[in-house]
Parts: structure tokens; sequence; C-alpha cells
């Protein structure tokens, strides 16, 4: 059976990213751009998900060319951005689940920017993530550690990859 295929089977048929929704105009016009490309390109962003720490570590680590993305919208990271105050109206941007095919595109079975992360292709999401953990687990430790699994888009998510905005509470 093909990974889609697996992956329906979890109820997972698109992927997530979360911001804030002063940042919708932003994405509209440029899509949902790696933190590199919002700095190279001056790129207006009102509220960043993610903290200094996290971009510094993403800097360092090359991360900081990717847009980090979710299976799930109930990521660890949307409840400590949050909590934090860095994004006030959460949204989750819907996405075509093909953005998991690209050649580029790259998976963690955690936070991607932890030191001990380990990166990998596609053909290794059904062997390294634990997506009946993520997905059935009632053990709310457990089930928040299997959470954090990330995928990474290479550059940007351009608009037409974005099926539709979720508002959060």
């Amino acid at each position: 059976m093909n990974i889609k295929k697996r992956l329906e089977k979890f109820g997972i048929t698109s992927v997530y990213h979360f911001t804030d929704e002063s940042n919708l105009e932003s994405i509209e016009k440029f899509g949902i751009q790696s933190l590199y490309n919002i700095e190279q390109q001056n790129i207006d962003v009102s509220r960043f998900g993610a903290n200094e720490l996290s971009h510094d570590l993403d800097v360092r680590s090359g991360l900081d060319r990717y847009v980090h993305l979710s299976f799930i919208k109930d990521h660890p990271m949307y409840h400590n951005a949050k909590s934090r105050g860095s994004i006030l109206k959460p949204v989750w941007l819907e996405i075509d689940i093909s953005i998991l095919f690209e050649d580029e595109t790259l998976f963690c079975d955690e936070v991607a920017n932890s030191s001990r992360a380990v990166l990998f292709r596609v053909d290794n999401i059904l062997n390294s993530i634990n997506f009946n953990g993520m997905i059935n687990e009632r053990d709310f430790w457990i089930k928040k550690e299997i959470r954090k699994a990330e995928i990474l888009a290479y550059n940007n998510v351009s608009t037409d990859k974005i099926l539709g905005v979720t508002y959060g509470k």
C-alpha cells in the first residue's frame, strides 16, 4: 500500500501550518515563506509563531530555509505559541498533502531543530513516525511527544497548495 493510502487510513488527508490571523494578507500575496526568504525578501510578518531561540536554532541548522508544517492541528508548538502570546488570533492553514512528495521535503519525528533530531525523506515516514500513536494514543504525555513530528517544506508553500483556513481557539 502506498504512503498516501496509509496516511488516509489514519485520517491524514492534508497537513497544516499555524500562524496568526494578522499574517494572512502577506501569505495571500507571497505564500508561506521560509524564515530565510522572509528575511531576504524583507516580507512583513506581523507575528511569528516561533520564538527567537527557535529561529536561531533553525538558522544554525539550516532549517531556516524550510517552512515547518504538522500532520495534525494539535501540534505542541501551537500550544506553546499561544501560551507565550506569540500568536494572538491563531489560524490553521490546511495544505495539500502533495507537499509531502516534493523532492526537497524533509521530515522529523520530533521538533526538527532539537539537538537529537534526525531528518529523513518521505519513503521513511511510515517507519519513523508513530502515526497510530499520534492519532490513537490516550496517554497525554506519550501523545504529546509523538505529536511533535514535523514536515519541512523547502523554501515556501505556494498559495495553490493552501486549501483553506480554520480559525483556532
